[in-house]
């Protein structure tokens, strides 16, 4: 078995030709020093090397460094910040790394690291001792960086297994991570997931969420006594990468469209609704809010940029299609179920490794953070993912804190729902709270909630229709749109980098939208909830966002027009009309129906107490019987149900009080 010592002086070797040297001699303690290991030299010596490439190679520069400056200069103290990459690999993606061409053999490739194992540490060097004779001998660890279990050659011990002796061990750092295929590379919408191992000085400089480009050795781990073997990554070295490049239009097309949406506004915010899923009939103020939503607001320190849009309803009404349709012209995004795609779910979770040990992995959520998720059957979620998502969707962060793991992890992501309605058939004579079975609390952080209702309507059915039977021919409309997906994807990664301004003069017409709701939501008798803060911060994301849908600087009079015509048309898929006033946000919160009738007996109980607290039956059951929702019998049953669960007491007097 080779030494460490034997790389490190055939890698000096290497080094020691002037085209290293002089990179050498020009390096500064804190460079990075860049190495092409396709030479053939230079890959025996990585593949044989593996994760310890990266050390071996230090070892051999900092030698270089002392035969250029002298033997008494300290180039390991000096150089301890030094950085390596490795170069000249091929980039391939991670769906082509196979074992049949790429066993043992360098490869190099982008991920996301969805989740890493607590450090540990494996034995390198060390001595095993006889435990009868005391015979000992140096062993090193083998390729699997396991100790070889050695027989005592005295005849006395009668081959007795040598045991290591735990004093003086060499030992390293090793850390074990998932490694995922980014979703915009994967096939199918199905990345591959490695199991990765770090060596060395990389350990505890990868953190989950963290996208890389790792270059590294593609091996098996043979398992005595098993018939199928696990893969691993070993990585010698690993870059950090930007963003996902996203997609820009040509200088030429821009000036185009811009001028297109000065010149004609309409028929431009027409024309580019018509663009995004012009197979789906219809639906154009949904498609508008969609938009806006791929758009975003302005992220603050304080207040999220993000616009999340629910939509329930019956099935069958293209709601999967509208999500499906917008992670085609998003480039970091995700489409998943509400069971999750991963055993993560949708924010965070442990999962096991292949022996036994379980990691925090990432979810959905964090992996998309500063792109979308869109979420199907948002209903359906586990309990988990539905008490993160408080967290996610509006302080911007996933964590865990269970089995000695505690994790934070960002996640600035856009959520698009749709769900359906619990029974099967929306019931539009019950609150949003009754139809679907999700928290009103998590409702309630969606800024625009649409319904779906499949209403019998003769002229739009045949239209509907109409437009259906020609997707199936040569005369369908969606070949003759503004834009292309590929053209609008690029459009939207452009105007989503626009960050305009809330000038003075909106911010008083703000004001007045927002007094104005608050009006329509007045209600004498207090059972109705108002419109609060998050519906006015959804209103200014959607106005930022519809600045930026026609590239201006400035938010103007005309977005905030345009926001208050998406609210009403969103109340109105619910049989709601804000020009009426009299608006029951209750009803749209996702508070039931059974809540609010509550609410509206224990204001009837609070309005007819006397000064001590004490109220009379007959007076209790008279208002609420003439109070809203409430008949005669209904005000009795209230009053029995409290009675018999002692949320009342009888009074000596015969009138009764709250416990």
């Amino acid at each position: 078995m080779r030494t460490d010592s034997s790389f490190v002086d055939e890698i000096h070797e290497i080094l020691e030709a002037p085209r290293y040297t002089d990179v050498i001699d020009a390096l500064r303690p804190n460079s990075t020093f860049v190495l092409d290991v396709s030479t053939p030299a230079l890959t025996d010596v990585f593949i044989e090397a593996g994760g310890d490439f990266v050390k071996f190679l230090k070892r051999a520069i900092y030698r270089v460094i002392r035969e250029k400056r002298g033997s008494d200069y300290d180039s390991e103290t000096n150089y301890r910040n030094l950085k390596i990459e490795i170069s000249g690999v091929s980039t391939i993606e991670m769906h082509d790394v196979n074992v049949r061409d790429y066993e043992n053999k360098t490869v190099c490739f982008d991920c996301i690291v969805i989740a890493a194992d607590a450090p540990k540490s494996y034995v390198k060097k060390g001595k095993v001792v006889c435990q009868l004779c005391g015979n000992s001998e140096d062993v090193s660890c083998d390729v699997n960086r396991e100790i070889p279990q050695l027989k005592c050659d005295t005849p006395s011990c009668q081959k007795s297994i040598m045991k290591v002796n735990t004093e003086n061990l060499v030992t390293d750092d090793i850390q074990t991570l998932l490694l995922q295929e980014p979703m915009e590379k994967a096939k199918n919408n199905s990345p591959v997931i490695l199991t990765g191992k770090i060596l060395g000085s990389n350990v505890g400089t990868v953190f989950v969420g963290q996208r890389k480009r790792v270059t590294g050795i593609f091996r098996t781990v043979v398992q005595a006594r098993q018939i199928e073997h696990e893969i691993v990554l070993e990585a010698a070295s690993l870059e950090d990468l930007e963003e996902t490049n996203f997609i820009k239009p040509d200088e030429s097309a821009l000036a185009k469209i811009k001028n297109f949406a000065e010149k004609d506004p309409v028929e431009y915010k027409k024309s580019i609704i018509n663009s995004f899923a012009p197979h789906i009939f219809g639906y154009g103020s949904i498609k508008e809010s969609i938009l806006l939503s791929l758009l975003g607001g302005v992220k603050t320190d304080k207040k999220r940029g993000d616009i999340h849009i629910l939509m329930v309803g019956d099935p069958s009404m293209a709601k999967s299609e509208i999500l499906k349709s917008a992670k085609k012209v998003t480039q970091k995004s995700i489409y998943t179920s509400g069971k999750g795609s991963s055993a993560a779910g949708l924010t965070i979770g442990m999962v096991k490794l292949s022996d036994g040990r379980q990691v925090a992995q990432a979810g959905v959520i964090p992996l998309c953070s500063g792109g979308f998720a869109f979420i199907d059957e948002f209903d359906k979620m586990n309990k988990d993912d539905r008490s993160g998502l408080h967290e996610a969707m509006e302080q911007q962060t996933v964590s865990i804190a269970k089995a000695g793991t505690k994790m934070t992890l960002p996640a600035e992501t856009t959520i698009l729902a749709a769900a359906n309605p619990t029974h099967g058939k929306y019931d539009t004579s019950q609150s949003l709270g009754d139809n679907l079975d999700v928290p009103p609390a998590l409702l309630s952080r969606f800024d625009l909630t649409w319904l779906f209702i499949d209403r019998i309507h003769r002229d739009e059915d045949r239209a509907k229709a109409k437009h259906i039977i020609n997707s199936f021919t040569n005369n369908s409309e969606t070949n003759n749109v503004f834009l292309t997906e590929l053209e609008l994807t690029s459009i939207l990664n452009y105007a989503r980098t626009i960050k305009p301004i809330i000038t003075d003069n909106v911010v008083d017409k703000i004001l007045k939208l927002y007094e104005k709701l608050r009006d329509m939501c007045r209600d004498e008798e207090m059972t109705k909830l108002p419109v609060g803060t998050r519906q006015l911060e959804a209103i200014i994301r959607m106005s930022l966002a519809h600045a930026k849908l026609f590239f201006r600087n400035r938010v103007i009079e005309e977005d905030l027009v345009a926001v208050e015509n998406l609210l009403k048309s969103s109340l109105d898929t619910f049989g709601l009309d804000l020009s009426k006033g009299n608006f029951n946000q209750a009803f749209l919160d996702g508070i039931k129906t059974k809540d609010t009738k509550e609410q509206i007996a224990l204001t009837v109980w609070y309005n007819v107490a006397d000064e001590n607290g004490n109220v009379k039956v007959d007076t209790f059951i008279k208002e609420l019987s003439n109070a809203d929702k409430f008949d005669q019998n209904s005000a009795n049953r209230v009053f029995t149900d409290w009675e018999k669960n002692i949320i009342i007491k009888r009074n000596p007097d015969g009138s009764y009080r709250k416990t």
